[in-house]
């Protein structure tokens, strides 16, 4: 990662908590002010992420929250592609991908809340991309972690497998629900919420290889890969 344990530590769990955090506090505020429903949208869908952001106090918070956390995003690929170039692997693609991600986020962050088809249009694959380019990014990164001869990246490795497993299988979830006319909204929220929640726990999962082994941060002494993928 970054240079120093404590730079990279700040930046992984930056890069995870600032979304939960933005949403939460924004589905609060928007809560507080009678623009969306109180419920806990984890279980019962009552409200998109999007919708958190739209109105009031929230429209402006929910901007300067998440436009940093584009940047983040790509510090944080271009810094994990560098470690495994270091390592005699190659993470071009994760990175093109999760750039892509970085910057389709700021495309949906800042046309959140306008009106129009137009701004609809852009909103909407604005928020495709960025789930896509990360999603694409975090399998490759944990392809390449896998063919790490690290034991310390052992159990990172078992957290980032099953956190996208679960991701996956949400993701696949929405397409029988469309398909035999079953979804709804509050169902298509359920499925956003907690895969997006999936998604940072992804991000926090490289805490544990930074916390337990300083070789993380350090130049040039990551494992060896094996067979990497071209």
């Amino acid at each position: 990662m970054l240079r120093t344990p404590r730079l990279s530590f700040i930046l992984i769990m930056v890069t995870a908590a600032l979304p939960v955090l933005c949403v939460l506090l924004n589905h609060w505020l928007s809560i507080r002010g009678g623009y969306i429903p109180d419920c806990i949208p984890y279980f019962e869908g009552c409200t998109s992420i999007s919708s958190t952001g739209r109105h009031g106090v929230s429209y402006w918070l929910f901007k300067a929250m998440m436009l940093p956390q584009a940047l983040l995003l790509f510090v944080f690929w271009r810094a994990l592609e560098a470690r495994f170039r270091e390592s005699g692997s190659h993470g071009v693609w994760m990175l093109r991908a999760g750039a892509a991600g970085a910057l389709f986020l700021v495309l949906y962050t800042v046309f959140l809340g306008s009106s129009g088809d137009v701004y609809r249009l852009m909103r909407r694959y604005g928020v495709f991309v960025f789930f896509l380019g990360s999603l694409v990014a975090q399998v490759i990164a944990t392809l390449r972690l896998a063919q790490l001869n690290d034991a310390t990246a052992r159990w990172p490795k078992v957290v980032q497998q099953s956190l996208l497993v679960l991701m996956i299988l949400l993701a696949l979830a929405e397409v029988p629900l469309g398909q035999f006319g079953l979804a709804d909204d509050a169902a298509e929220n359920v499925i956003e919420w907690n895969f997006s929640l999936l998604m940072q726990l992804w991000f926090a999962s490289w805490l544990l290889p930074v916390g337990r082994s300083p070789r993380w941060v350090t130049a040039g002494r990551l494992g060896k890969v094996h067979h990497p993928l071209r």
